[in-house]
């Protein structure tokens, strides 16, 4: 009797666990579409993970060699782990469907999956099961658990969490237990292992932390042996593994030191074997991943704070210490775990008397030190710090729904947050490009119709290959030494000359180059310019005269551009490109922070008005006219008097010889485009040009507006 009430309980838990997993899921779905919104593409390093699946999913597979990045020799796919890519599409080539929506499904429902794992944990180590599944729910709704599954991006981690927590905890329980029971738990939680070496590399960082823990707590041979045998395999089978030398690294050496161990017992083997790690780090790391050593150097180095002389670091550690892999702000740590720290204050006690020295203990120092560290390592600490979040209640049932739905509207309400955190000072770190949505669509229509070669930043390079099938220079894989050597020679010829740059793109056979208007603007550490080792753009370099003076240079050739982005062909023919506030040189005078281009990007008709104002409390035809073409990007939201009164304006500024003919001809062709037809306007212009003997600009106009007439 009493095991079939177990079975009956475990079915139910099972049912409710169930339940709320679709509420979790139903809750993420409203966040991603209504509070956070994502981009409508994958970002990053997860383009080509949209690419991977999309093979996978047509059953065309994922080639030895890439040859569409990494120009011209193309890149070995071996290098990385594709683990995630082949579950999420051999799935959909099962399912069907529209791959987009089967991801935004996947990546938002996978992760999920932690739910039953943290339930199950917790439910072992001294919680009761309602305070366990009200851990579920928690983690369902916490924000820093949010973030990176919106289904806009897949991440790593997307499948890597579920999978490695499912390791810890079943490593744990089976420390805990004898015989047969603790075989079961170890060769399962071993096979977790594997599967999340499989797919993310930072599980190595962690498995290191495990057979430590494992050889100073005195676990046994059956918990033991599965989980170096799980780690030795991944280093000698994985494909990645090998190229990256794991069978050398830290884990690996732990792992057989926890095997030496286990049959020894000799302390001088548990004492070794931290040494023998330290050793195989410095003696054996390879160079596909001394980016992240380096920059870990480096944070200590520095004090967790760029150096203003860029050159202070190593070509790797300005590559990689960028967003993503800094340490969190203080407003960043306020706005995801302030709730959770003030939590940890009540709940810590209770929480260390049932945790033990378990691993669900010790994760949760662990992942904290990994998210001061790495700022995209919240993942981890979101899962760690629910159980300490649960134990404050102390047992109080009546609360935990109140815990609940106040980190769900702290979900909810996280823009108000960030913007509340702005107004009081502390600036959460941003590294929002100039590029938007808009821009990068036309950009990509315009690529997937071109033929060649594009030699681009890295981050650019990932969606042309996706979205466009482009073939691209530069990758998002940074453990590829050479693809890391690269990105940081294109970040030293954009500031340099217009020769080096021509001979960089002949050696790697590229036609195109992109080039950003965040190349001149962004002078912080996350920019181009500092990784290039600079911390001002150089006067009279190739960056200067891609920005403002393209007609000075003599091989690459302007054939496309947008708001912030400019395309030029090797030896092209000069294309007519549509006008854009920041390519103007007379405006870079007012211009000339990262926040006055972003904001001209971002909210054109809110500049335009602030520099219309400008322009005529100062008589300032230039800001004048730049207000017309911002209010020209979005000719439905601006009347069209506003823009006729820019027009007049410059008109009276011409008028009273402060202004050239030429831009005003622009500005009158600027409107035109923008509101017209406007006849009069146009005769008024034809009447200016030809007093100013521009006749022949002037006859362009005569014959449109001839043609209108016979219309």
């Amino acid at each position: 009797m009493r095991a079939s009430a177990e079975r009956l309980n475990n079915r139910t838990t099972i049912v409710i666990l169930l339940f709320l997993m679709a509420g979790g899921y139903l809750f993420r779905t409203v966040f991603a579409e209504s509070v956070m919104i994502p981009p409508a593409r994958m970002q990053g390093e997860t383009t080509q993970a949209y690419r991977y699946t999309s093979m996978i999913s047509s059953g065309e597979g994922v080639p030895a060699v890439d040859s569409l990045v990494m120009s011209p020799g193309g890149m070995r796919t071996g290098e990385n782990s594709i683990f995630e890519e082949y579950i999420a599409g051999g799935i959909h080539r099962i399912t069907g469907g529209d791959l987009k929506k089967f991801l935004t499904f996947f990546c938002r429902f996978f992760p999920l999956l932690l739910m039953p794992v943290i339930c199950f944990w917790m439910s072992r180590k001294g919680f009761s099961l309602l305070e366990s599944l009200f851990g579920a729910v928690l983690y369902a709704v916490i924000l820093p658990a949010l973030l990176r599954t919106r289904g806009e991006s897949f991440y790593r981690e997307t499948v890597a969490l579920p999978l490695l927590f499912s390791a810890l905890s079943l490593a744990d329980l089976s420390s805990d237990r004898k015989g047969r029971n603790a075989l079961m738990f170890s060769v399962a939680g071993a096979l977790m292992l594997l599967f999340s070496l499989a797919a993310w590399k930072v599980t190595a960082f962690i498995s290191l932390g495990l057979f430590l823990w494992l050889i100073f707590t005195g676990a046994d041979k059956r918990t033991v042996i599965p989980f170096a045998a799980a780690q030795i395999s991944a280093s000698l089978l994985f494909s990645h593994m090998r190229h990256d030398g794991a069978i050398f690294s830290p884990s690996t050496v732990m792992a057989v030191v926890s095997l030496l161990y286990v049959f020894f017992r000799s302390r001088w083997v548990k004492w070794a074997g931290p040494a023998a790690s330290a050793i195989s780090a410095v003696l054996f790391s390879s160079g596909s991943t001394s980016h992240v050593g380096s920059v870990i150097t480096a944070k200590f180095r520095f004090f967790f704070s760029h150096p203003e002389d860029p050159m202070l670091l190593s070509p790797d550690a300005r590559l990689f210490w960028v967003s993503g892999y800094t340490s969190p702000s203080p407003a960043q740590i306020i706005l995801l775990f302030s709730l959770a720290l003030i939590a940890a204050l009540f709940g810590f006690k209770t929480f260390r008397k049932r945790a033990g020295n378990s691993l669900l203990f010790w994760s949760l120092p662990v992942s904290l030190a990994g998210y001061l560290l790495f700022d995209r390592l919240h993942v981890l600490l979101a899962a760690a710090v629910v159980p300490v979040i649960i134990a404050s209640v102390r047992g109080k049932k009546y609360l935990m729904p109140a815990v609940i739905l106040l980190f769900g509207a702290q979900s909810m309400l996280a823009p108000e947050l960030a913007g509340s955190l702005s107004e009081a000072g502390l600036e959460l770190r941003s590294s929002a490009s100039l590029l938007g949505d808009r821009e990068l669509d036309d950009l990509l229509d315009w690529a997937g119709e071109q033929q060649g070669t594009v030699l681009c930043y890295w981050h650019l390079s990932g969606l042309l290959s996706a979205y466009s099938s482009t073939p691209v220079v530069t990758h998002t894989f940074f453990e590829n030494t050479e693809n890391r050597r690269t990105i940081q020679e294109y970040a030293e010829r954009i500031y340099g000359s217009e020769a080096e740059m021509v001979a960089f793109m002949e050696e790697k056979e590229a036609v195109f180059l992109i080039y950003q208007a965040d190349f001149i603007f962004d002078l912080s550490s996350q920019g181009l310019l500092y990784l290039a080792g600079l911390t001002q753009v150089p006067d009279g370099s190739l960056a200067v005269r891609l920005h403002y003076y393209p007609e000075s240079l003599e091989r690459l050739v302007p054939v496309w551009q947008g708001p912030s982005l400019r395309v030029f062909k090797l030896d092209g023919t000069p294309e007519s490109l549509e006008r854009h506030v920041l390519w103007e040189r007379r405006y870079g005078s007012f211009i000339n922070t990262a926040e006055t281009a972003f904001s001209t990007v971002v909210a054109p008709v809110e500049t335009g008005l602030y520099f219309a104002n400008e322009g005529i409390l100062n008589s300032d035809p230039d800001r004048l006219s730049s207000a017309l073409l911002l209010f020209a990007s979005s000719p439905e939201e601006v009347p069209a008097d506003v823009s006729v009164e820019m027009l007049q304006r410059v008109i009276t500024e011409y008028l009273s010889g402060n202004y050239d003919m030429e831009y005003l001809a622009l500005d009158f062709e600027t409107y035109l485009d923008a509101w017209g037809p406007d006849p009069q306007a146009r005769l008024d212009l034809v009447h200016l040009l030809r007093a100013e003997g521009m006749n022949s600009r002037a006859e362009y106009h005569i014959q449109i507006l001839e043609d209108m007439g016979r219309q």
